[in-house]
């Protein structure tokens, strides 16, 4: 794993994100031993609007029955398990490289996400997870009165 310099005007999640793909690379070798039969981790877009956080994973070959998304203490996390279909005896393979196992991905989110108001969309295998923005409270000010005596 390599140092990731933070500079000046660098995103956030862009940084986070490069992190969290090392960290999932390392753990997904050492549980799988590196073969070809773990499954790969989704490619993930994240990007913020005005109004919402937007997560986009790619997921081919996956139904939105085969996902689960849940948000636990402002954790954001995406999961699924793809088992191995039994192999048809038939059909002389050469070559399987279909993926087959699970995948779990977590993301924070921040404290102004409206965790309660997420939305989500399963089309031609990509899922689109929307969280909203809470409204910022606006700041009272209120001006007292000094009396003399």
């Amino acid at each position: 794993m390599s140092i990731i310099r933070r500079r000046r005007g660098d995103d956030f999640f862009n940084t986070f994100r490069d992190m969290q793909k090392d960290v999932d690379k390392v753990f997904n070798n050492f549980l799988t031993g590196g073969t070809a039969s773990s499954i790969a981790m989704p490619s993930t877009d994240v990007y913020e609007t005005d109004d919402e956080y937007v997560f986009e994973f790619e997921l081919p070959g996956y139904t939105k029955d085969d996902v689960k998304v849940n948000v636990e203490d402002n954790v954001l996390t995406v999961s699924s398990e793809k088992e191995k279909k039994a192999e048809d005896e038939k059909k002389n393979y050469h070559v399987v490289e279909r993926c087959y196992g699970s995948f779990r991905r977590q993301f924070s989110l921040p404290d102004n996400a409206d965790v309660d108001a997420v939305k989500a969309k399963f089309n031609n295998g990509v899922l689109d997870l929307r969280v909203p923005k809470k409204e910022e409270e606006k700041k009272k000010t209120i001006d007292v009165d000094i009396e003399e005596e």
